[in-house]
């Protein structure tokens, strides 16, 4: 399969002016984010999560490391949710992106006043058996966000990957919704899985927009 790169099929400089967050970046997924954004014109970081076991103490080190790698501007927030579920199993996962999704919202979405988008990039179909119930986690919480905090002009959209995709697919179309254009869409699952879906489960996207 071809690769997919996200500066030459998006339009040059589609992301200039836009401040990027990627948490567990060092997954194959946010590492490909990085890179397809920043190609495109977008000031990025990074910031390794914690996945400590206690729990108390996860949210802590994630609320410290956020907020040392926050910019004052930042306006999307990435979250590798499948790199932490290669580390840490669902609760742990979950756990850290709601931590992380909270602190940028704190102190930066909601305390600029400017609003932001929150992409959560859920584990691949074949990245274990709990994978599915990681994707239904990510997708409740982006259709919670999305009502909760749209009077902050903040919007959340989870992405379920397949099997198949690579991390240069999934990072094209996280490039797209960082974009003006990706305002559009906000507490809805964009499910690449295809066939690979559980029987029955609705074609994407599917939720509110």
């Amino acid at each position: 399969m071809a690769r997919i790169d996200a500066p030459a099929l998006l339009r040059p400089g589609l992301l200039e002016g836009t401040s990027m967050l990627v948490g567990g970046a060092g997954g194959a997924f946010g590492e490909g984010v990085l890179e397809a954004c920043s190609g495109l014109s977008a000031r990025t970081a990074r910031c390794e999560l914690s996945t400590a076991p206690d729990a108390e103490r996860q949210e802590e080190e994630i609320e410290a490391a956020v907020q040392a790698a926050l910019d004052p501007g930042v306006g999307v927030l990435v979250l590798d949710v499948a790199a932490l579920f290669a580390r840490a199993g669902l609760s742990g996962s979950l756990q850290a992106a709601w931590s992380a999704t909270r602190t940028v919202a704190n102190g930066g979405f909601i305390a600029d006043g400017a609003g932001g988008r929150v992409l959560l990039i859920a584990p691949a179909a074949d990245a274990g058996r709990e994978s599915q119930a990681a994707v239904a986690g990510l997708e409740n919480l982006a259709r919670t966000l999305s009502i909760e905090w749209a009077r902050h002009a903040i919007t959340a959209v989870a992405i379920a990957p397949g099997s198949e995709r690579a991390g240069d697919e999934v990072a094209a179309l996280a490039a797209y919704l960082a974009s003006e254009a990706g305002a559009y869409f906000s507490g809805c699952l964009l499910d690449l899985r295809g066939p690979e879906r559980e029987l029955g489960a609705p074609a994407f996207p599917r939720g509110s927009a």
